[in-house]
């Protein structure tokens, strides 16, 4: 199946969450907060925010164009049509989840705002419980052996 595969299915709890939409939300949500209720000012720890950001959006590109080369679905819902474990999957079973969460701490960081760290940890915590056991259960349909025994040898965030 392709991206556009049926978008009615249900995810564990009866809650669909798409994480790139649910990413941005956060980010907008937070960063709303941040500028009614905290007023940073320049520091050094900005470059350490953007090189987080950057270095989470770059992880997050090329996990999601190693899927879009091997012919198989990023959607969290959609069925995988591949089961592709080169780098960055060889260290991480969710690049594109760890680079959206390295990018949604960067802009934490960047803004040095506590408010703003509600997103990446609201979004790790909602994809560690209710978005990978799903994907995490297709796979292990659909690869059996295989993916149990690289489930074995690489951990699921880092």
């Amino acid at each position: 199946m392709n991206d556009t595969s049926d978008l009615t299915t249900e995810s564990r709890g009866g809650l669909k969450i798409h994480p790139p939409l649910f990413a941005a939300v956060l980010l907008a949500g937070t960063l709303i907060l941040h500028a009614l209720f905290e007023h940073g000012e320049v520091a050094p720890h900005q470059l350490l925010g953007l090189l987080l950001v950057a270095g989470g959006v770059g992880v997050c590109f090329f996990a999601a164009a190693l899927f879009q080369a091997r012919d198989t679905t990023k959607n969290p819902y959609g069925e995988p049509s591949r089961f592709v474990v080169e780098r960055p999957y060889t260290f991480t079973r969710n690049p594109m989840y760890l680079g959206i969460t390295l990018a949604l701490l960067g802009f934490a960081i960047f803004f040095s705002s506590a408010v703003m760290m509600l997103a990446p940890i609201g979004f790790f915590v909602a994809l560690d419980q209710l978005v990978i056991p799903n994907e995490e259960a297709a796979m292990e349909r659909l690869f059996g052996s295989q993916y149990l025994d690289y489930k074995a040898r690489v951990r699921r965030w880092l």
